[in-house]
This record gives C-alpha cells, sequence and structure tokens, in this order.
C-alpha cells in the first residue's frame, strides 16, 4: 500500500492532559494501523476522538476529515464515566477512503485498468466481468482484460453469447448380418476372375487372357489392333501380317497394311480393282471418246479424265455446261451481264469515296449519304464524324456541328456544356427531373424518397437553426436507430413481461437495476413486488433505504482499527 500521511493533529492536542494523552495516542495508532486493509470499503467510518469535559465543543470545527467526506459528531461514555465527544467521518455517496477518510475519499476507479483482471469499471466502481447476463444461457464465462470470455462448456454447443444447447447423441442401429464372400479365399487361378453366383465361387479367364481358370489364366498378345504395331491386326490375341495371305489381294496389285487395315493397289502401269485384279493402262482411251458432257473440256491428269467447264460456263462437266449470261435479262435485276457471267455492276469502283451504290436496271446508280455532301462520283464528305471534330460548347449529330443543350433539357431546368455534352440541372430551390421539368421544393420532398432506416417514420420538421430538414423517429413500441433500423421492441406494457419485471422503453428490464446500477441506496436492499422496486436497510443497518443505510448505533459489532462495522 501507498503511504499517506495523516492531517496534522497539533492544534487538536493543545491542552489536553497527560492520561487523556496517552488515551489519544493509542487510538490514533489503532486507527493508523488498520487504514491500510480498507482503502476500498465504501462502508469504512474512521473515528477521531477526543474525550472532553465541555461537550458544547464541535469536534467537526474545524473538520479533520479528508476531501470528498462529511464530518459527523457523535457521544459517548468516556473515561471515569465522563462524556466523549466524537468526530465521525464518512465518505460522501459514491465515493470510497483513500487510505482512509482522514486523509480523503475517492472514486473507486475511472476506467478497468483500476480493477482486478475479473472486474471492469462501471460507474466509477469496480463490478465483477462475469456477473449474471455477462453470458449465454449454460454457457461458460472467462474474464479475460476485464471483458467476458464466453464459451460453450463440453457436451454442449450454438452460439455462447445468446444460448448453449445439450448436443444430440446419435443413436445407430446394428448393421444388417453380412453375407460371406465365395471368392474371399481366392479359390480361381492366377490371373483368373472369380464372381459369386448363388454363394458358389465362379472362375473365369478375363478377357485378354487364356488357359485353365482354375490353375492359370496366360495374357494374350493382343486383345485389339493398337495393341500391335501399325503394319499388323489383332487375330485370335496375335498380332498378324495379314498381307502373307496372298489371296488378300488381286492379280497385279500391291499388298500394303497401314493403320491395322489392309490397303489393295495396283502396281505401277496398271488399273482397275485391285481387290479382284488390275489390266495394263492406255491414257489415250481416257478422253477419247471423251467422257464428259457439252461445252466441256477433258484432260488425262495422273492417269484419269478429268472434266471442267468452258470459261465462264457452268454446270455439270459430266453432262452439261451453259453460260451464266447472255444478256442482262439473264441476270437478277440487281446484276448485269458481263462476259457470260452475272456480276454485282457496283462492285469495284463503281462510286466515289463514301458515296452509297444502288443497282437500277442492271445499272449502278450512285449517291451521298444522308447528312454528307459532294460529289457520289467523285467524293461524299460531311461536316464532323464525332464530337471532337466540333469545338467543345458544340456536339457532333447528324454529322453536323450543333449546340446540344437545344431541347435536351426539361421544364425551367438550367443547361450547360461541358465537353460536348449538355448537363442538366434544377435551379437553387426548385427540385425535379432536370430531364422532365424542375418545380419548387414542397415539405413532403423532404420524405420522398425516405431518407430513414427501416421501419422508421419520415416528417417534415425543422434543426435548431430553423432549417428545414426530415425528422426520422422510430413508430411508438419500435425501439432503435431510427436513422438505420427500427426494431419491435419486447414490450408496450408491463404486463407483457415476466412478472418480476416492468417495461422500460419498451424493453423488460429488472426494476431494481437503473442505469448505473442498483435503484436503491448504499448499503440497502432490493426486492420486486408488483413490478416495482422495494428498498429496505438489512438487519442490523438503518436509515433512508432509497439513499443510504448505515450500521445502527445498537447493532452488535467489533471494535477493529478505529471504524464501526
Amino acid at each position: 500500500h501507498e503511504e499517506r500521511p495523516l492531517p496534522s493533529l497539533v492544534p487538536l492536542l493543545l491542552g489536553i492532559p497527560k492520561n487523556e494523552m496517552r488515551l489519544l495516542v493509542v487510538g490514533l495508532a489503532l486507527m493508523v494501523g488498520g487504514a491500510w486493509g480498507q482503502s476500498h470499503s465504501s462502508e469504512r467510518v474512521d473515528i477521531f476522538q477526543r474525550e472532553e469535559f465541555d461537550t458544547s465543543r464541535n469536534p467537526c470545527q474545524p473538520s479533520p476529515c479528508g476531501s470528498n467526506t462529511r464530518c459527523e459528531t457523535a457521544r459517548s461514555g468516556g473515561i471515569a464515566g465522563r462524556n466523549t465527544v466524537h468526530a465521525r467521518c464518512r465518505c460522501l455517496e459514491g465515493f470510497v477512503p483513500n487510505g482512509n477518510t482522514i486523509v480523503g475519499c475517492k472514486y473507486q476507479c475511472l476506467d478497468d485498468r483500476e480493477c482486478p483482471d475479473d472486474y471492469q469499471c462501471r460507474g466509477q466502481k469496480c463490478v465483477r466481468v462475469c456477473e449474471a447476463g455477462a453470458c449465454g444461457i449454460n454457457a461458460d464465462c472467462e474474464a479475460v482484460n476485464h471483458k467476458p470470455r464466453c464459451s460453450c462448456p463440453p457436451g454442449f454447443r450454438g452460439n455462447p453469447e445468446s444460448r448453449c444447447s445439450r448436443e444430440q447423441i446419435e443413436v445407430r442401429d446394428a448393421p444388417e448380418p453380412l453375407e460371406v464372400d465365395p471368392c474371399f479365399s481366392s479359390p480361381c487361378g492366377e490371373n483368373a476372375d472369380c464372381r459369386d453366383e448363388r454363394s458358389r465361387a465362379v472362375c473365369t479367364c478375363p478377357f485378354g487372357y487364356s488357359g485353365d481358370p482354375l490353375t492359370r489364366c496366360n495374357r494374350g498378345e493382343c486383345t485389339e489392333n493398337d495393341h500391335c504395331s501399325p503394319n499388323k491386326v489383332c487375330q485370335g490375341l496375335k498380332c498378324i501380317d495379314p498381307c502373307s495371305d496372298r489371296s488378300m489381294c488381286g492379280a497385279n496389285s500391291n499388298c500394303q497394311v497401314r493403320n491395322h487395315q489392309v490397303i489393295c493397289t495396283c502396281i505401277s502401269g496398271y488399273v482397275g480393282d485391285a481387290v479382284r485384279g488390275c489390266d495394263r493402262f492406255d491414257p489415250a482411251t481416257l478422253c477419247n471418246p471423251s467422257p464428259c458432257g457439252q461445252n466441256t473440256n477433258c484432260k488425262v491428269k495422273d492417269g484419269r479424265a478429268v472434266c471442267s467447264c468452258f470459261v465462264n460456263y457452268r454446270g455439270d462437266p459430266l453432262t452439261k455446261c451453259i453460260p451464266d449470261c447472255e444478256r442482262n435479262e439473264d441476270c437478277s435485276s440487281s446484276q448485269t451481264c458481263r462476259n457470260n457471267v452475272c456480276v454485282n455492276p457496283c462492285s469495284g469502283n463503281a462510286c466515289g469515296e463514301n458515296a452509297i451504290c444502288e443497282v437500277r436496271n442492271y445499272q449502278a446508280i450512285c449517291r451521298c449519304p444522308e447528312y454528307y455532301s459532294g460529289d457520289p462520283y467523285n467524293r461524299c464528305t460531311a461536316q464532323c464524324f464525332d464530337h471532337d471534330d466540333c469545338p467543345n460548347h458544340q456536339a457532333c449529330s447528324l454529322l453536323k456541328c450543333i449546340n446540344p443543350c437545344e431541347g435536351a433539357c426539361g421544364e425551367r431546368a438550367d443547361c450547360k456544356v461541358n465537353d460536348h455534352q449538355p448537363i442538366c440541372s434544377c435551379p437553387r430551390g426548385m427540385t425535379g427531373h432536370p430531364f422532365e421539368r424542375c418545380r419548387p421544393f414542397t415539405d413532403e420532398d423532404f420524405c420522398k424518397p425516405n431518407p430513414c432506416g427501416d421501419g422508421a417514420n419520415c416528417q417534415p420538421g425543422t434543426d435548431r437553426s430553423g432549417v428545414k430538414k426530415a425528422v426520422c423517429t422510430c413508430p411508438h413500441g419500435y425501439i432503435g436507430n431510427p436513422l438505420s433500423r427500427c426494431t419491435k421492441g419486447q414490450c408496450t406494457q408491463d404486463n407483457e413481461c415476466p412478472g418480476s419485471q416492468t417495461c422500460f422503453l419498451f424493453e423488460c428490464k429488472d426494476p431494481c437495476v437503473g442505469i448505473t446500477g442498483s435503484v436503491c441506496g448504499e448499503n440497502a436492499k432490493c426486492i420486486v413486488r408488483d413490478r416495482k422496486p422495494v428498498c429496505s436497510c438489512p438487519v442490523g443497518y438503518t436509515g433512508d433505504a432509497r439513499q443510504a443505510c448505515s450500521p445502527a448505533p445498537h447493532s452488535r459489532g467489533r471494535f477493529s482499527l478505529g471504524r464501526f462495522k
């Protein structure tokens, strides 16, 4: 404990006889010795005692008590039956002794750091962190650095801030009896498959294997063509060369295997069906007589006749080719006939730059696009193509530079041009849609749209300076911040709360607990009757329970270190 000096008592000791001086010194020694263990007790009363024959003298003037205290006088039988006058120092309400009340009284705490770790400072008093209600139902509370840490105990789960519920233990049914697998003991031979047929093991060699499944199955060389090299095929689980069979291809032919496929081709100088047989080839016979149709050409290429239509003719060269056109009328109205071919007369450079070409009566007709000017057979031009081609206060519209504010804004709206764009706005003191109509403000505009939170009411009002504004309030029976959200309260009247609670500001509250703590006085106890707090002093205490209860003068106690309990 910190040492604190007692106030000077020299003025009070003058004129006291020796035998009374000894008693006073003993009393002071007991009083100072007991001050160390009581610095945080708000019930402490320190007695400054002096025996006087003259009872008219007031020991509280001047006051021997410290700051934040009050001095009281009391009389009792002194030495040899003489009356003694006492000065009694008490702390003011809300204060505790600063060592002792003769030195003075102070707040028990100003912040959490002045309290133990499992206490926190509330209303300048150190109260337990883990008091009732700090955590949820069934939750454990641990005080850490003056704050409650809530957790669900073993066997419980949930949100420890609100409620922990006991975990449900899952009871599983006994499993169904298992059938015995006849293949479990591997009764089959090596590499063999075993399957259950009516609780009997059946052994077979798997696909790609052969042999006795009861003893051993041997893996075949292949099961498909891809298991063999590209020049062989898979037959009977073996890779073989199919061209080894001479009958695979016809006479005067070659046999090859590519990607597992047999290919028969006639040898050089021979033609025909290589599978059945090939005959010697004579190229002159391919186009004489010509196998092609009317208006066609026949040429021998790579040992075969190739037919094609004459230039600018179309059709099937194997039957007949005809010209695409001989006059314009043979073409559609959007085309013209050139060199026996129907073509688009607008193709090529029929018109000038930027011009539009249209076909009328098989002829190309050129014109400048809308909003363009110039010679369509030479060049068509425009004043602008985008806004950057115009001054900053103009915009490009229909290929011309114009004032963008013309007809852009609504009635009574202001318009200014910024970077070729019209900016519409309602004048000061007016509201509305600037692209449709601006009008003067009305009181209804402050709440449309509603600027308040969910569930809140909005009404036009004024602030302290008289400026009109929207005023947000929660409806009757609702609580919360009307600027963000209003929610329905727990109650609107007392009978909606449990019997030991009352409805205060739409919430069920303990009537014995106020904003700063107990609604009763110091040392008083509080009980709830008919939803109202009833304050009373405990046994052995007296006083106004609504203010403070003090130990009764006649109560049995013990004299300890210069104070009454």
